[in-house]
């Protein structure tokens, strides 16, 4: 390994959020980490003077040991059949990784836009609008209101999954889109927890929050929120909905 990383003050959220920085900072192809290397930097921080400011370590140590198991199955020599599929050790936790920076993204978007006021459930043209109904018992909500429902989701998570991002389960954004999409054809409305699913898995809850963000985004479905229970539905954007937008201007 050439060299040391400079870690200085930096804090981490948790440990997929080390690893995103070892990454950048070491300018490497996120979809072909040098895991030997990253590994072995992840453990030198676990070493360094700076650990102290993480607090619980017990999710940095879990993701040590996944690591070094991960290093330690690319070190075997690998038999594959000819027919067979090379099954990548590292390839759950790039999805993994892939989710967190997009998460990440996403609420830097989330934080700058509520600040900029940019998010507004005005019907102008010029601005960027998140499409909602209008019932008299639901009101329009606004990204902000999306964002407190994944907190207050989040902040019920108990207190050690709460900060552990399991490497080995199967989820993603694009699994719940699907889901989405599937519960839909099933019903004409669906609510968010339907779509979280596990509610008590940091995994679900982010990979749904983001795969609604994402829906709105593609113009796929609508978004409105129980003005008493804080509930929130989602229904599949009709095709003609720009077409009403506009009648009503």
């Amino acid at each position: 390994m050439e060299g040391k990383i400079s870690y200085k003050t930096k804090s981490f959220e948790g440990p997929l959020d080390l690893l995103l920085f070892l990454i950048q900072k070491s300018e490497v192809n996120i979809y072909d980490i040098p895991i030997s290397e990253i590994t072995d930097q992840f453990l030198d921080y676990l070493k360094s003077d700076e650990v102290t400011s993480l607090g619980d370590l017990s999710d940095f140590y879990k993701m040590a040991a996944d690591l070094i198991w991960i290093k330690s199955r690319m070190m075997l020599p690998v038999e594959v059949e000819f027919d067979e599929e090379y099954e990548d050790p590292r390839k759950e936790l790039v999805q993994r990784l892939l989710d967190y920076q997009k998460f990440k993204k996403y609420s830097q978007l989330l934080f700058d836009s509520e600040r900029k006021t940019d998010f507004l459930i005005e019907r102008k043209k010029v601005q960027f609008l998140l499409p909602f109904s209008d019932d008299e018992l639901w009101t329009d909500i606004g990204i902000g209101d999306l964002l407190s429902t994944y907190v207050d989701l989040m902040s019920k998570v108990d207190e050690f999954s709460q900060k552990v991002f399991n490497v080995y389960e199967e989820v993603s954004i694009n699994d719940k889109i699907a889901l989405i999409n599937e519960l839909l054809n099933k019903q004409e409305v669906v609510h968010f927890l339907d779509v979280v699913v596990k509610r008590h898995s940091p995994d679900h809850i982010i990979s749904a929050f983001l795969a609604v963000l994402d829906s709105v985004k593609d113009e796929i479905i609508l978004i409105r929120q129980d003005v008493s229970f804080g509930d929130i539905e989602i229904t599949r954007r009709p095709l003609d909905y720009v077409l009403q937008k506009g009648d009503e201007e």
